[in-house]
């Protein structure tokens, strides 16, 4: 079975994470996605953020990678790297987005929003790590 290969974008600001929704989808995830045939990290989320965000990466820096055995979408095995990114611009959603949020450690908990099946995972470490 194929995985999913994708790159993840955390954008912090004052202790609150910036999440995205797409259209049609139930679920929020963090800003990036899927490499494209021959992208690098830099090339695939200075893509997917100008696309989703209409924002340009300033800089970023890897966090960690994660790998699960199903995509939230799909019955497929997902690997997904995490990148502390900076942004020039203040995000705004585009065509490919329908909302997104900055959420604190305490809107997840409190599952302000409906989240990704993988913050389970990831929010343990972000706490960890005092990302959030």
């Amino acid at each position: 079975m194929n995985t999913i290969h994708k790159a993840g974008a955390l954008i912090i600001k004052d202790k609150k994470i910036l999440l995205t929704k797409s259209h049609g989808k139930s679920i929020y995830i963090t800003p990036g996605g899927k490499y494209e045939k021959g992208e690098n990290t830099e090339e695939c989320l200075r893509r997917e953020l100008k696309e989703e965000l209409q924002v340009t990466v300033k800089s970023f820096n890897h966090y960690k990678n994660y790998h699960f055995e199903k995509d939230a979408y799909r019955e497929m095995p997902l690997d997904i790297e995490l990148y502390f990114v900076e942004i020039e611009e203040e995000p705004k959603v585009s065509s490919e987005i329908e909302s997104m949020e900055w959420l604190t450690k305490e809107d997840i908990e409190n599952k302000k929003v409906n989240l990704a099946p993988s913050f389970d995972t990831f929010l343990p470490d972000f706490i960890k790590d005092g990302l959030l």
